[in-house]
């Protein structure tokens, strides 16, 4: 289908369901429904592709230094639960049970640090710990009971300081940036997580190999 036909077919299917859309919010349905090359992916980078990735950077650096003050304002309720343990546990959730070095590779932590944090957290009894059938040397974590019901009420606090730091976006800017922004989390922790002994320019070479 010719881009100009399938742009005319998506107005027009939008328009039935939304009939009193204007065209800007079109766009932004439009844009967050269809994922695509980035429109400058075959051409050299200038000056100004330079300035707006620091840009971009820094504020994602800016806003995720925020939410650590409002995350840690919230734990405050949570006398000796300290943040990192929120990311932790929230991963051995995602896997229900999983290597101790899996974990530690999810949150981008280093091993050593890892494996101190995962320790406290067992010691608070929020962890329950078994040796790998697999692999003797290894370690298998997963959530205790009394972990699983921390991390459920962490969820519900955790979610005032999102709110706190997003609630001005619309719901539709909201989906759009995740739709714009998951594409390269996803690519950089499978990058990273394939190549973490790499130096930062081998990661570039191994990058240009893939495209």
């Amino acid at each position: 289908m010719k881009p100009i036909v399938e742009l005319i077919t998506a107005w027009a299917d939008y328009e039935s369901q939304n009939p009193a859309a204007n065209a800007a919010e079109f766009c932004s349905h439009f844009l967050m429904e269809h994922k695509g090359p980035a429109v400058l992916d075959q051409t050299p980078v200038t000056l100004e592709d330079k300035d707006a990735d620091q840009e971009l950077a820094n504020l994602i650096g800016q806003l995720n230094a925020i939410h650590l003050v409002y995350a840690k304002s919230v734990l405050k309720a949570y006398p000796g639960i300290e943040l990192e343990w929120f990311y932790f546990m929230k991963a051995i959730s995602s896997y229900r049970e999983a290597r101790k070095s899996d974990v530690i590779t999810a949150v981008f932590f280093e091993q050593s640090t890892g494996i101190d944090i995962l320790n406290r957290i067992k010691k608070a009894g929020l962890l329950i710990e078994r040796s790998d059938p697999s692999d003797k040397r290894a370690k298998l974590v997963k959530l205790s009971t009394k972990g699983e019901k921390l991390l459920q009420l962490l969820h519900s606090s955790m979610f005032k300081a999102d709110q706190l730091l997003f609630q001005e976006l619309s719901a539709a800017n909201k989906k759009l940036l995740v739709n714009l922004l998951s594409d390269t989390q996803n690519k950089h922790r499978t990058l990273i997580a394939e190549n973490k002994h790499k130096q930062l320019e081998e990661l570039n070479i191994t990058i240009s190999d893939q495209e």
